[in-house]
């Protein structure tokens, strides 16, 4: 079975409709400390890389971006 990280890594995360990926990027961001960066433990390095990814796959960002807003 695949921790949290590898799914990341693999993109086997499944995002779900856009609500739910940015509830849960919130739910992930809210976990999550600004100094967890410097010094990260196995499972908040799993947390960040679900975090990314699922940013970078919320299509209303993509949106802002071309538009030059971003």
């Amino acid at each position: 079975m695949k921790n949290q990280f590898q799914q990341a890594l693999s993109r086997e995360i499944i995002i779900g409709d856009p609500a739910h990926n940015i509830s849960r990027c919130k739910e992930l961001a809210e976990e999550l400390k600004i100094t967890d960066v410097v010094d990260p433990s196995g499972r908040q390095i799993g947390m960040l890389a679900e975090l990314l990814y699922r940013v970078k796959e919320i299509p209303e960002l993509e949106i802002i971006d071309i538009e030059g807003v971003a």
